[in-house]
């Protein structure tokens, strides 16, 4: 597929979802009513992420190698057996993340935080960004809850309900902190990071610790009238630049991940595989197979032979026709390997 051919439907699936989230935000806040007009910086910025967001991630999902994987997807939702697969890869990849846990329990645990920090605070932040969600004093002692424009709840502010709702930001922004200073540690003290790939490494963490550290600095400095303005005005630029390259970043591989679970299914080990011509080993799922040969064939490019062997037998074949060319000896022998012609002890020397 032309990349013109899936930029067109994903810029249409970018200007649906936007149009769509505006008019949430509208029907949510009756009307922009309970728009806070203090957050509309974020609400703009939040509109314009969301648009390069979902376009950046629609025409990854319309590239033909990625709607394999995201039609094995849809077909698993539709079968028990593949639901079962869904769930529990999605439960272990997505949101325990085990996968970086094989790595290093110290970077799991990182990367927990990091997400989970960044997740939660978004879950906060944005009903209160889109007025879906605000607070009313109820007297001098009660806070009542409203989402939607429909009282949902009341608590005292000498709870511990109270706590955790006016606390909430700053844990997530504490957990955020600590997630990105170890991985920015790592980053630095491994120094082998190449220089064009500096700024999409480290720029999103040093992103999230300065929209952390700014947020963090709004409780601490409540009580003083000038710095707390300065913090504001910090805080909102901080979210703001971090909203606009949010689609240019690694940051927007979250609306992608969810293909490995359609890997999943597709690798599954029930799955039919194909055998390699050369030693007879299972070694591909068929269908993944049939289709890869479908992609390489639409674009004119055909590797029968290469297709049907496994990893190693390539790896096989290409050292056999590199010893047919240099005249070496190849072990164990294949058809078109021959012997090194010999040489005297002085040459050899």
């Amino acid at each position: 597929m032309h990349p013109r051919l899936t930029i067109q439907p994903a810029a249409r699936d970018a200007t649906l979802a936007t149009v769509l989230l505006l008019a949430a935000v509208w029907a949510g806040s009756d009307g922009f009513a309970d728009v806070d007009r203090a957050l509309l910086g974020y609400l703009a910025a939040t509109l314009v992420a969301t648009f390069g967001t979902v376009l950046r991630a629609s025409a990854f999902w319309r590239r033909p190698a990625s709607a394999f994987f995201a039609r094995a997807l849809v077909s698993g939702l539709r079968s028990p057996a593949g639901l079962r697969t869904v769930f529990a890869t999605a439960g272990g990849d997505l949101a325990a993340q085990r996968f970086v846990a094989r790595r290093s329990r110290a970077r799991w645990a990182a990367h927990l935080l990091l997400s989970l920090g960044t997740l939660a605070g978004s879950a906060i932040s944005l009903p209160l960004v889109f007025g879906w969600m605000y607070f009313v004093a109820d007297g001098e002692d009660v806070y009542r809850v409203i989402v939607g424009g429909v009282p949902v709840g009341r608590f005292a502010l000498d709870g511990v309900v109270a706590w955790l709702v006016f606390h909430a930001l700053v844990l997530a922004a504490c957990a955020v902190v600590a997630g990105a200073t170890y991985f920015l540690a790592l980053r630095v003290r491994a120094r082998r990071l190449p220089e064009t790939a500096t700024a999409f490494h480290l720029g999103p963490l040093l992103l999230l610790l300065t929209v952390a550290l700014s947020g963090l600095a709004l409780p601490a400095t409540h009580a003083y009238p000038a710095l707390f303005a300065l913090a504001v005005r910090a805080h909102e630029a901080a979210v703001v630049v971090f909203l606009l390259a949010l689609p240019c970043s690694k940051l927007g591989h979250v609306l992608i991940r969810p293909l490995q679970v359609g890997v999943r299914l597709v690798r599954s080990p029930d799955a039919p595989r194909v055998s390699c011509a050369g030693c007879g080993a299972p070694f591909a799922p068929a269908v993944q197979r049939a289709a890869v040969e479908r992609l390489l064939a639409a674009r004119g490019l055909r590797f029968d032979r290469s297709l049907r062997d496994c990893p190693q037998c390539r790896r096989r074949a290409l050292a056999a026709a590199q010893a047919a060319v240099l005249g070496a000896y190849f072990q164990p022998p294949l058809a078109g390997a021959r012997p090194a012609p010999a040489r005297s002890r002085v040459e050899a020397a």
